[in-house]
């Protein structure tokens, strides 16, 4: 089996769903949904044999044809197909998981061909720029420089269109903020709400948040503006689209709210900078354009902020340090940051082949680099790759990106967590992140960083002075209040460190490391049984299913408990075996069963292979029945560095 248009073709309808195979596009009804390429992809192969068990290996083998991936990465492109069938009215499990052998799909599916092309046409061309970005699907262990050519779609036009509409919203902000905002008040906070499309034509999501997040950028160049990244924006207007209501949300003085109309090659962009305390409309204006060369559009538009934002955005600092003269590299670049800001492995895949397509159009793009970079920290920190398979890239090309642009703070940020997760060198960690957060005194990353790694080195004041500093600057990061309620956590400050989480549980209840954290702070108030459901959520999440939970579950319930913490450390151990699995995650199974000689084996394996996450153990209470073992004493000082 394989696939393409051959042998995995035509109109699939299944329960409320239709699959565009061909196009590679998913609708419920009339509604497009997205999905990851990958997911499709999966998609794909098991519409095609209904009612069979299609093994993991086949589905492996087809989707990402011969490449080598751990099997967690199709466990988590199950997991996005079952959660969009729920989210789109689907209440059955369409795909069933059978034990040890594979998934089956499970719902009726229905075949359309020649009778039924003509439902899809007019869908296949207002999804085109869709379908562009589905087409690349770069091989996770090899890297291709992608030809511009392919590309070639409504996809960078209207990219280079909307990158204009940012440039005027800039420009437009500049004007409003120096001769309306009333006298003698201050604006000091910032958000900018997800550009949206209005009109029968419908652009990749990547694209328009990408130019969100540009404006953003330009915007947060100010160190005396603090405009709120755009993760923040995006989960609060999904929260609310209602401009106050995210505003208030996100604790800014102003928001931005813009539109974007497409139509016989022209673009209109209509712009409205609202004030949140009176939901009074400070500015709003209409702008028509049909320019595609971003950066004549950013040199024209800069002398309309003469009267400027605020006095150190002059109209040069606008345009005077261009990342680079490519606009389709520029355009590879943005939309590779909305995919990175997914922070999942789907979403790091992504943003790599459009990093490395930046790259690949001009290689002196120092962002580009950078971008990079994160990715690879990115599959390191979150446990997907091992670092021999990830920090010799992300050191390189972080060291690139500081060679052609050494006034990154992006760069610096993540060169300062390989200097700490990897390197353990704590004077480099401090001087990175110093100079990260002089560069970018308003972007939360490295303050959160920072706070958390001084937390784990044991600094705990400092730390948290820093994770308070990112909340100030971005109060709905998920990521934040996690790491503040950990900071809380080892300071000795349960109940703190508790009411946090579970707040942040009712907020965001499918983000993993809030169980991970409240497991381990009820393990501390003497709450077993409570804090292994919270390690047993928080695994079956970061694995996409429940199925190797479920019979340790049973296991315990009928008394048990030896012999499930055995079961389960040995599952983890096969799927550290067949692909990779953080080896610090088997220890804590160990530890949490008080068996002395896997856990120490597993934390052996840990800091031969540095898992980022073994540096936890210095505060984990779990390991707490190995105090005084000659070998975990020495191995606890050995990683107590960076105290003071």
């Amino acid at each position: 089996m394989e696939l393409n248009g051959n042998t995995i073709n035509g109109l699939r309808e299944f329960a409320n769903f239709r699959l565009d195979v061909a196009s590679r596009v998913l609708w419920s009804g009339e509604k497009l949904i997205e999905l990851p390429p990958r997911a499709i992809d999966v998609l794909c192969v098991l519409t095609e044999r209904p009612g069979e068990v299609v093994s993991k290996r086949d589905l492996i083998d087809v989707v990402w044809q011969g490449s080598f991936v751990e099997d967690s990465n199709l466990t988590h492109q199950i997991y996005e197909l079952r959660r969009t069938f729920r989210e789109n009215g689907c209440e059955d499990d369409l795909i069933q998981t059978v034990s040890r052998r594979g998934y089956r799909f499970v719902s009726n599916v229905e075949q359309v061909f020649d009778g039924g092309q003509h439902l899809v046409i007019e869908r296949t061309v207002t999804s085109r720029a869709l379908i562009a970005e589905i087409e690349t699907r770069e091989s996770e262990t090899k890297q291709v420089a992608l030809s511009p050519k392919r590309r070639r779609s409504r996809t960078p036009a209207i990219l280079a269109i909307v990158s204009a509409a940012c440039l005027i919203a800039i420009a437009g902000l500049a004007l409003i903020y120096s001769r309306q905002t009333p006298a003698g008040r201050t604006v000091r906070s910032l958000a900018v709400m997800p550009l949206q499309e209005l009109g029968d034509s419908r652009s990749d999501r990547s694209v328009l948040l990408g130019m969100t997040y540009a404006l953003i950028s330009q915007l947060g160049s100010s160190a005396d503006l603090a405009v709120r990244p755009l993760s923040s924006s995006i989960s609060a207007s999904a929260a609310d689209s209602d401009p106050i209501a995210l505003g208030k949300r996100l604790g800014v003085d102003s928001v931005v709210e813009w539109y974007l109309q497409t139509s016989g090659g022209r673009s209109r962009v209509n712009v409205r900078l609202i004030e949140v305390e009176d939901g009074r409309q400070l500015w709003t204006e209409s702008f028509d354009y049909d320019e595609a060369d971003l950066f004549k559009i950013q040199e024209a538009i800069a002398d309309r902020t003469a009267g400027s934002l605020l006095a150190n955005l002059t109209p040069e600092s606008l345009h005077r340090n261009r990342p680079t003269a490519n606009n389709d590299a520029y355009q590879a670049y943005l939309r590779g940051r909305y995919h990175w800001n997914q922070r999942t492995r789907e979403g790091f895949e992504n943003a790599r082949g459009l990093f490395e397509q930046a790259i690949s159009l001009d290689p002196k793009f120092g962002e580009a680099h950078a971008g990079l970079a994160d990715v690879f920290l990115g599959l390191y920190d979150y446990g997907y790759l091992p670092a021999d398979r990830s920090i010799p890239f992300a050191a390189a090309s972080v060291n690139k990106a500081l060679e052609l642009s050494p006034n990154l703070s992006d760069a610096y940020s993540t060169l300062a967590s390989i200097e700490f997760l990897y390197n353990r060198d704590w004077t480099a960690t401090e001087q990175n992140f110093n100079r990260a957060i002089e560069l970018a005194p308003n972007d939360p990353t490295p303050r959160l960083r920072y706070g958390w790694m001084l937390s784990v080195a044991g600094r705990a004041e400092a730390g948290l002075n820093q994770l308070l500093e990112a909340e100030k600057l971005d109060p709905t990061s998920n990521i934040v209040q996690a790491n503040i309620a950990y900071n809380l956590m080892i300071s000795g400050r349960l109940p703190e460190a508790a009411d946090r989480l579970l707040k942040l549980e009712k907020n965001a209840p499918n983000f993993s490391l809030t169980h991970w954290y409240l497991g381990t702070v009820y393990f501390l108030q003497g709450k077993p049984e409570q804090s292994l459901a919270e390690y047993f959520t928080a695994y079956s999440i970061d694995q996409g299913s429940s199925d190797l939970v479920t019979p340790i579950r049973a296991m315990i319930d009928r008394g048990d408990r030896e012999g499930a913490f055995r079961t389960w450390r040995e599952d983890l151990e096969k799927l550290y075996r067949e692909g990779y699995f953080p080896p610090s995650n088997i220890a804590l199974v160990a530890a949490l069963a008080k068996d002395r000689e896997h856990t120490m084996e597993w934390l052996r394996e840990s800091e031969r292979l540095r898992d980022p996450w073994m540096l936890q153990i210095l505060h984990d209470p779990e390991y707490r029945f190995l105090k005084g073992d000659t070998e975990f004493e020495a191995m606890l000082e050995k990683m107590s560095f960076g105290r003071k």
